[in-house]
């Protein structure tokens, strides 16, 4: 069996431990409902998920690319429109990142937990 590589373990919110167990109790990237609902071990290989008190508040650090990523096209635009209402894109903003809040939440918490847990086989 191919193993999984860390990028597409990221991506598919698994464990970084084993590369195969669900981190949520939701799996997927744009859930709604129960964002932050993650298993406290994984189901294959038994990892710990919040592996100290206050883990996840480091995983802010690794979602705010992602926010800039969302909000600069918008700033962008209201920087060089000249005929653009600023509150249609504010309105269109901020639309946009209650869309993406689950992506970045959860793939923040993703990333950040791959960069302390390794894999092993």
């Amino acid at each position: 069996m191919q193993e999984k590589s860390a990028f597409r373990s990221i991506i598919g919110l698994k464990c970084p431990h084993c590369r195969k167990g669900d981190m949520f109790v939701r799996p997927g990237l744009f859930v709604y409902k129960d964002i932050f609902l993650m298993h406290e071990n994984c189901k294959v290989c038994d990892q710990k998920f919040e592996i100290e008190p206050g883990f996840w508040i480091g995983a802010l650090w690794t979602s705010y690319p992602f926010i800039v990523l969302i909000i600069s096209p918008f700033i962008l635009m209201a920087i060089s429109g000249e005929d653009i209402n600023i509150w249609f894109l504010v309105g269109l903003m901020v639309v946009s990142l209650l869309m993406l809040i689950p992506l970045t939440i959860r793939l923040g918490r993703s990333i950040w937990i791959h960069i302390f847990v390794r894999y092993k086989k």
